[in-house]
């Protein structure tokens, strides 16, 4: 009995440490085909690999997982780059995780470090490494670690050791920052090197030949970025995207940029254009834009595109007509009352009680029995005509009335708030009621 076990004993042992063997084999197969020269091949207690080139030693050891082998490098590199570390993001307990502007990047790599060597380092080339790579990488204290399954090591070795050697080679940060930026095929990560330039380096040199080159950059969201970041000397950069609409959202925050300084011919083309084209964000950012402008033709301009539109540009041009401030925009906003569009009519209501006048009340108040079951709308026509209450000199809520001289005409009640009677001269006319 005791034979039987010591023979299964003996062939579990026999099988074990041939499909040792065969590990640290596959192991030396891989470094010798990448040109390492092995140092030490161990298939001892504890089974490890230890080969040189290129300056670095790497080592291959069970990773602890099951038919998974880890492979690290000291990577003495560039100074700091013991403080940057890198782990797969489902991995990320990081509290400063920096996050390079390329969006499939920073979904699969948690990374933290200082900002301007770790936006150097993760150029494209090294970004294109890093994703390959079949295996969990992670960086930290400068060992670049990977674990991989053992049929992958000889697949992973030699871009891993690729990856070592771009980490560790001399590095001339500002200069990198400037070529990333120039030259990075993904306009986020261009983006985010020119603005670690700008408030990491801000007088170097190299900062303000990438911020000239950005000026001209293929992606208009790195275009109105730098046009922001240069102030007055970048207005002329926001009106070429305020124009030229390529991209709805950067015209639509280049005019918002520019504002009151977007005179209001200008602004009015850029809408037309905007209107054809159904840019819709920058046709909104031109609404707000015209009724600050305060020009003579920005009322009748809004009021037009109030009265065409059917869909969400309405309410915004009613908006922009309250904004104006002018007397000019009570009637088309008293008119907009009567649409069947729901938002436009609060929109009005909300507007006339910023800048209508007694004339109001009585176009609101049919507004809203007109629209008993629009609850928004009853809300916004009463707190409209109180606030157009308030503005009538000497008046409290509730005390305005009409008057008895011209049909539709208001005034304030003499005797008690708010008292109203029928008019005996005119059909329909409301007046003072006499006191009693």
């Amino acid at each position: 009995m005791w034979g039987i076990v010591l023979l299964y004993a003996g062939s579990l042992t026999f099988f074990a440490i041939k499909a040792l063997r065969n590990r640290i084999r596959v192991w030396k197969d891989a470094a010798v085909a990448c040109g390492l020269e092995v140092m030490e091949a161990n298939p001892g207690l504890n089974p490890q690999l230890k080969a040189r080139s290129r300056g670095m030693e790497v080592r291959i050891r069970p990773s602890g997982e099951r038919g998974r082998s880890l492979i690290a490098v000291n990577a003495s590199g560039p100074p700091d780059l013991h403080q940057v570390r890198i782990r797969p993001q489902a991995m990320n307990k990081f509290k400063h995780e920096i996050e390079i502007g390329d969006a499939l990047f920073d979904g699969d790599f948690a990374i933290e470090g200082p900002v301007s060597l770790v936006s150097a380092l993760l150029d494209e080339e090294t970004r294109r490494l890093m994703s390959g790579i079949q295996g969990r990488l992670d960086l930290s204290l400068s060992e670049l670690r990977v674990t991989v399954s053992d049929e992958n090591v000889s697949r992973v070795l030699p871009p891993f050791l690729d990856l070592c050697q771009r980490l560790t080679e001399p590095l001339d940060v500002p200069r990198r920052l400037a070529e990333n930026a120039r030259q990075d095929p993904v306009p986020g990560v261009r983006l985010h090197n020119l603005l670690v330039l700008l408030h990491e380096l801000p007088d170097h040199p190299v900062t303000a030949e990438a911020l000239r080159a950005a000026r001209s950059d293929r992606s208009p969201g790195v275009r109105l970025r730098v046009a922001r970041e240069l102030g007055a000397e970048g207005r002329g950069i926001l009106r070429e995207l305020a124009e030229d609409q390529e991209d709805d959202a950067v015209s639509a925050e280049a005019v918002a940029t520019l504002g009151r300084e977007l005179p209001f011919e200008r602004a009015t083309a850029i809408l037309k254009r905007a209107l054809s084209r159904r840019r819709l964000r920058t046709a909104r950012a031109c609404l707000r834009t015209i009724g600050r402008s305060r020009a003579a033709g920005a009322v009748g301009l809004l009021a037009k595109v109030m009265e065409r539109e059917h869909g969400e540009l309405a309410p915004i041009a009613a908006q922009a007509l309250g904004t104006t401030g002018s007397p000019a925009a009570e009637p088309p906003l008293i008119q907009a009352l009567q649409r069947d569009q729901a938002d436009l009519r609060v929109a009005a209501a909300n507007e006339l009680g910023s800048i209508g006048s007694a004339s109001a009340v009585l176009p609101l108040k049919e507004a809203a029995e007109r629209s008993r079951h629009d609850a928004e709308l009853r809300r916004a026509t009463r707190q409209a005509i109180a606030e157009i209450q308030s503005r009538v000199q000497g008046g409290s809520p509730g005390q305005l009335s009409l008057a008895g001289a011209e049909a539709g005409q208001l005034s304030l009640a003499e005797a008690e708030a708010g008292q109203l009677s029928l008019a005996t001269d005119q059909a329909g006319q409301l007046s003072l009621g006499d006191d009693e």
